[in-house]
C-alpha cells in the first residue's frame, strides 16, 4: 500500500474514539465500584467532564491553541480534578449518615454546607499549592519554555476550574440528590 497521510489521520481519529469510548466507559465502572451509590457516581460523572470543559473554555476564550501539549496538560490533570470531584461528595455523604434519621430541607441543608466547608478549605490551599509549585515553568526561556508553558497553563486552569466546580457544584448537586 501507498502510504497517504488522509488514511493515517482517518485511523488516528478513530482510533481515538474508540480510546475515549473505553476510557469513559472504565470510569463510570470504576466509580460505581468504589462509590457503590448512584447518586455520588452521578455527581461525580457531572463535575469530572464540567471542570475539563470550564478549563477549555478559558484557555479557548484567551486564545490557546488546541495542540498535544495543552492536552496533555488537561490529561495530567485529570487525577486532581477526580479527587476535587470525589473528596467533598464523599464527605457530605459521610455526614449524612451520621444524621440519619428523620430531616427537614433545612437540616440537609446544613449538614451539605457543614461537610463542604470541612474539606473545602484543605482543598483551596491545596490547590495554590499546586498553582504556586508550576509557577517557575512559566520563567523558562528557549525550547523548553516553549514546550512546557502550554502544559502547565492547561493544567493549572484545569485545576482551578475543577476548584471552582468543587466550591460550587458539587455541594449544589449534593443538596439536590
Amino acid at each position: 500500500t501507498i502510504f497517504r497521510p488522509a488514511t493515517f489521520i482517518e485511523t488516528a481519529i478513530e482510533n481515538l474514539g474508540w480510546s475515549l469510548a473505553i476510557g469513559i466507559l472504565l470510569v463510570v465502572l470504576i466509580l460505581i465500584a468504589f462509590l457503590m451509590q448512584w447518586r455520588t457516581t452521578v455527581i461525580s460523572l457531572v463535575s469530572i467532564p464540567l471542570s475539563l470543559i470550564a478549563a477549555v473554555a478559558v484557555l479557548q476564550s484567551q486564545d490557546v491553541t488546541m495542540n498535544v501539549m495543552v492536552i496533555a496538560g488537561l490529561v495530567v490533570s485529570i487525577g486532581v480534578v477526580v479527587d476535587d470531584a470525589i473528596i467533598d461528595t464523599e464527605n457530605i455523604v459521610r455526614r449524612l449518615r451520621q444524621h440519619e434519621g428523620p430531616r427537614t430541607f433545612a437540616d440537609v441543608y446544613r449538614i451539605v454546607v457543614d461537610g463542604s466547608v470541612e474539606v473545602r478549605s484543605a482543598i483551596i490551599y491545596a490547590t495554590l499549592i499546586d498553582v504556586v509549585a508550576i509557577t517557575p515553568v512559566f520563567f523558562l526561556e528557549g525550547l523548553s519554555g516553549a514546550f512546557f508553558k502550554p502544559l502547565v497553563l492547561a493544567y493549572g486552569v484545569a485545576v482551578l476550574a475543577s476548584m471552582v466546580v468543587a466550591t460550587t457544584v458539587t455541594p449544589a448537586m449534593c443538596l439536590l440528590l
